[in-house]
């Protein structure tokens, strides 16, 4: 569980999300709600389009996504999967190159919905020239690849960074690679292998990495080398599927598909990976499993985008996570599904996955997402296991694309009270040398919000009282609260003192609603 302690009432001039209780000291008339983002009618803007182009098995390990601060294109990495079915019926080894060849694609895009593929020049496919990036009959097979920005990195050649699975083509057995670029385009391999903790370059897939512009680490959540580790009953029957028996409340046998954490400083050297979100037996479902979680950040609390995977249906949805230290993480929404799958024949009918940070654009984010209509490894294993469904028998009903999600920027968690009664919101006492009190609200119909500012002792600054605030009732991410047209909130500047506290640093703001909502606050 996250440690809760008085310092995180120090805000500064971060941005405060209401995920949890930290800030607030009461409510009255007022409710947490959670918003999920929604479908754009042009989704999928990413699909299998090109003679080259097989499989895009767009999970989490196999689509990326972000905006170039540089050139302002998007730009998306992702993998082609050409698959033999006649050898998968075989063998299903789908760590040979000659049965299931990997290969990571660039598009790029100057709106974020229409995309191009431009052919490159690095790879061919029977004669033509593609927009292949890594992968190929002669290197083997590439994917989890998951590229970043390093914005602090002088050497202008290692701008674009990324960890991702090789399988080479002399079948030497799985290689995790770190590689840099100038353009995300042409990759090359750092000269030192990453190594991870004692397991030196041993880790499974599904790698996302996170980084961290205030600590300068770079933060990966992926899986253990040693997941599937946990010992099997062999005095039990079994099926012999592509999952594994799996034994409820017992630790040693666990080997559910789950989330480890690990940091580098350097991209190369990373810590050892330790568990950092695991199913919980009673809480989830017996089939259920933690696929991957990319994450990012909203002020002062990181959150997740963690992929859930049912095994017996064969589908993955998305719920959420969130930590305020960034390495203890906590479900939100008592592990309530966010984004699911789509209707009943859609693109997206069976699966849907959260790949990708938010990319603002405007007022919006525009969240990328990956979802098909087959479900996750019955096209992949079930001619092997000779499983009854259609897509086992027919390889060209494995049909993924890259979705398109909008939705307010940082409008994940608001605290919101309705007409019929007015809603108040009272903040413990905040430290910050802040003194414009900036919010993210909507109202609706005829909705507004108030605030009054006061100090430790619940009495109210003069000039900053409920009846001289205006009245917002707009819709904005980023409304500055005024009084009689008065912005600047006085604010102490001293440092507090051992062992009494200067009690003049502290504010408290009291927040009145109707028809009206806060996503967020913050002291600048």
């Amino acid at each position: 569980m996250n440690q809760l302690d008085s310092s995180m009432l120090n805000i500064g001039s971060v941005r405060q999300h209401f995920f949890d209780d930290v800030l607030i000291e009461s409510v009255e008339n007022v409710e947490r709600v959670v918003h999920s983002p929604a479908r754009d009618p042009a989704s999928p803007v990413l699909k299998a389009d090109r003679p080259w182009e097989h499989v895009l098995e767009c999970t989490v390990s196999a689509v990326s996504i972000l905006q170039d601060p540089n050139d302002h294109l998007f730009k998306c990495w992702y993998m082609e999967g050409d698959n033999d079915p006649h050898k998968l019926a075989q063998k299903a080894n789908f760590e040979d190159p000659d049965t299931t060849l990997l290969r990571i694609c660039y598009a790029e895009s100057q709106d974020g919905i229409r995309w191009n593929k431009p052919l490159l020049g690095i790879q061919k496919d029977c004669g033509q020239d593609t927009n292949i990036v890594l992968g190929g009959r002669d290197y083997g097979s590439v994917y989890g690849m998951d590229p970043l920005i390093d914005p602090h990195e002088p050497d202008p050649s290692r701008r674009f960074k990324a960890l991702y699975t090789w399988l080479p083509r002399d079948l030497r057995g799985m290689q995790n690679v770190a590689a840099c670029s100038s353009d995300g385009i042409h990759w090359k391999p750092f000269d030192e292998k990453p190594s991870f903790g004692r397991f030196g370059n041993r880790l499974d897939d599904v790698a996302k990495v996170f980084y961290d512009p205030v600590g300068r680490i770079f933060i990966m959540t992926s899986r253990h080398d040693s997941m599937y580790a946990g010992s099997l009953n062999l005095n039990n029957p079994r099926v012999g599927s592509f999952t594994l028996p799996y034994y409820p409340h017992d630790y040693y046998r666990r080997n559910k598909r789950r989330i480890w954490q690990s940091v580098s400083p350097d991209f190369i050297h990373w810590t050892e990976p330790y568990p950092a979100l695991v199913p919980t037996d009673g809480f989830d479902g017996i089939d259920e499993c933690f696929y991957g979680m990319p994450q990012f950040s909203m002020g002062d609390v990181r959150v997740g985008f963690l992929n859930v995977f049912q095994y017996v249906q064969n589908r993955l949805t998305v719920q959420l996570a969130y930590s305020r230290n960034g390495c203890e993480w906590k479900r939100f929404n008592k592990g309530q599904t966010w984004l699911d799958h789509g209707a009943p024949g859609a693109w997206d009918s069976v699966m849907a996955t959260i790949e990708n940070r938010p990319v603002p654009v405007g007022n919006e984010w525009f969240i990328y997402h990956g979802g098909a209509s087959c479900h996750h490894d019955w096209w992949l294993a079930g001619r092997k296991e000779g499983l009854d469904v259609p897509e086992a028998r027919d390889i060209s009903l494995a049909k993924y694309g890259v979705g398109l999600l909008r939705m307010r920027q940082e409008g994940i968690v608001g605290m919101h009270a309705n007409h019929v009664r007015q809603g108040i919101m009272i903040t413990r006492p905040l430290i910050s040398e802040g003194s414009n009190l900036v919010i993210n609200a909507a109202c609706s119909g005829k909705g507004t919000i108030t605030a009054e500012v006061a100090d430790v002792s619940d009495s109210i600054l003069p000039g900053f009282s409920r009846q001289e605030c205006d009245v917002f009732s707009g819709d904005s991410i980023n409304h500055v609260m005024s009084w009689r047209g008065r912005t600047d909130i006085p604010v102490h500047k001293g440092r507090s003192t051992y062992p009494e506290p200067e009690n003049r640093r502290f504010r408290k703001f009291r927040f009145f609603l109707r028809d009206a909502e806060i996503y967020s606050m913050q002291l600048v």
